[in-house]
């Protein structure tokens, strides 16, 4: 009875696992000729790390990283509802910022009373006028630029979405040069390299990003990615460029 039973989780598990693969966006696509690429390492099947990224309305694209507290399913079931969230601010906000979305998902996981929490990172990049607006929801680690040879981290300390009512997520500007890359991690990135903390962890990451030219494909493989199996926690990248693949 027990192999019946473990059997028939296990296949759960598996459908689940492909359910969340195809609610993802390609896993490279170019969106008004920015590049966008993502990778997700689940832990075992299902993932507690979302990505996603599309276009909006006025010609900009929105993309976010989220990594939810937890794993397993009921993590995996609020990165859906997460998913959700951000499609009802975008319906719901005309003029939209990064900022809007992290308060909107702030304000409903709130209201749905879950008792869990997560870290996000939204960004809206325009590539008309040559613009990237990120909001920082708690993140570790926190984001990097790379251009013109050299990588930067990006500095800043939100409060994660779901855990405080009063929350003002702030919106970061960055002008884009012709080539560029901003990479995001989630935290389970760490469980890949030999640092002792975040700050050397975040100081390792930025090496591997400046040394990989933030190219998609030399961090994926350098990190080695698609190697990993039964990590202890989830494992997100999510890398928006421009003109760096040539």
């Amino acid at each position: 009875m027990l192999s019946i039973q473990y059997e028939a989780l296990l296949k759960d598990q598996i459908e689940g696992q492909q359910l969340q693969i195809h609610a993802r966006p390609g896993p490279e696509l170019t969106l008004a000729g920015v590049d966008f690429a993502h990778v997700v390492v689940p832990a075992l099947y299902l993932s507690g790390d979302a990505v996603d990224y599309f276009m909006l309305p006025d010609g900009r694209v929105l993309a976010y990283l989220v990594d939810v507290s937890g794993s397993g399913t009921a993590a995996a079931l609020l990165c859906m509802f997460i998913k959700s969230m951000v499609r009802h601010s975008v319906a719901m906000n005309r003029e939209l910022t990064a900022s809007a979305v992290l308060t909107d998902v702030n304000r409903m996981l709130l209201a749905a009373e879950t008792g869990k929490y997560a870290t996000m990172i939204c960004v809206i990049v325009d590539p008309a006028a040559d613009h990237l607006q990120w909001a920082h929801g708690g993140h570790t680690p926190r984001p990097f630029f790379y251009s013109g040879g050299s990588c930067s981290r990006l500095m800043d300390s939100g409060k994660p979405v779901g855990l405080f009512a009063e929350v003002d997520y702030i919106n970061h500007e960055l002008a884009l040069p012709d080539s560029f890359s901003f990479v995001l991690f989630s935290d389970g990135i760490f469980d890949c390299l030999p640092g002792e903390d975040f700050t050397s962890g975040e100081q390792l990451l930025a090496a591997q990003v400046a040394q990989a030219d933030g190219n998609f494909g030399r961090l994926r493989d350098t990190l080695s990615l698609t190697q990993l199996q039964q990590m202890p926690d989830d494992i997100s990248m999510l890398v928006i460029s421009r003109k760096i693949n040539e």
